[in-house]
């Protein structure tokens, strides 16, 4: 009879532990390469950042005309935003390492994760000025 009770109370216990499990709001992704970038947002404000991420992937996703493209942050030496936000879309020149420019437009209400010295920092792709690669 102990053992059976003793079995409901774990289980019961267990049970009510795991349901409670919600990520804290303050928490950001975590990707398995680590890249490093400085961001500088819509006021001029610069800030370093290590294990960085682009809505939780180590690559930029975002449309050119009319298809969409994906390009690894490896490959990226900067990325400049041009312009306002407007209807939901933000407009960026992507520098290549080998030079190139490539022109790509992300959703405004993407995100750009990284872990500075001070804490934990995320920004909306529409508050970004300009991300440089290390």
């Amino acid at each position: 009879m102990k053992r059976v009770l003793f079995s409901i109370f774990i289980i019961t216990g267990w049970m009510f532990l795991t349901g409670m499990g919600q990520t804290p709001q303050n928490e950001i992704p975590k990707p398995e390469i680590k890249f490093n970038a400085t961001i500088i947002d819509d006021q001029s404000i610069s800030t370093k950042l290590h294990e960085v991420s682009w809505e939780g992937k180590v690559y930029l996703a975002g449309t050119r005309g009319k298809g969409t493209v994906s390009i690894q942050f490896e490959k990226i030496k900067k990325v400049v935003f041009i312009g306002e936000a407007r209807g939901g879309k933000k407009d960026a020149q992507i520098t290549l390492k080998n030079g190139e420019v490539v022109a790509v437009t992300f959703d405004d209400e993407n995100r750009f994760y990284g872990t500075t010295s001070f804490g934990n920092y995320r920004i909306l792709a529409r508050n970004i000025k300009e991300i440089i690669f290390e």
